[in-house]
């Protein structure tokens, strides 16, 4: 850090950026790209085995009655309309621990607040899906500007 004590660069102004979101202001904390790195790994690792059983256990307690041509058990999955209940499961985790860890990226205006306490289920109470999905939208879009063009291709 020579280079910013010698510039008198403040890190944490340096990197933080503001959007508007519903009328509402945000600040979000730009990761370094070893952080960006960190948060995929979380995302990428989270067990989904509880959101699976979840998932299939209305289908497995009712199996003999729905065996059919759009619902089949294979092994360990079962599969919907040609759909993994398994691969719906780990997306649907893997997507709520995207909108966390993007949340966390927030500064708070209490500036007493500690956003690594931040759950779904703290987020999900808040805000509808449709918002969640939204703010992470945003989210995304500051950290990374290209990130909506790199999406597209």
């Amino acid at each position: 850090m020579k280079l910013s004590g010698a510039l008198h660069i403040d890190h944490n102004k340096m990197r933080t950026r503001a959007f508007s979101l519903g009328g509402q202001e945000f600040k979000v904390r730009v990761p370094l790209a070893s952080e960006m790195e960190e948060i995929n790994n979380r995302v990428n690792a989270i067990d989904f085995s509880a959101k699976f059983a979840e998932m299939q256990k209305p289908l497995q307690d009712k199996r003999n009655e729905l065996e059919s041509e759009d619902i089949s058990f294979i092994d360990d999955d079962v599969i919907v309309d040609g759909k993994s209940i398994k691969d719906l499961s780990k997306m649907t985790v893997q997507t709520e621990q995207r909108i966390v860890e993007m949340v966390r990226l927030l500064v708070p205006a209490d500036e007493g607040f500690d956003m690594s306490n931040i759950e779904y289920s703290d987020i999900n109470a808040e805000f509808p899906f449709a918002i969640q999905l939204q703010l992470m939208k945003k989210i995304m879009e500051v950290i990374s500007p290209g990130y909506e063009e790199i999406r597209k291709n």
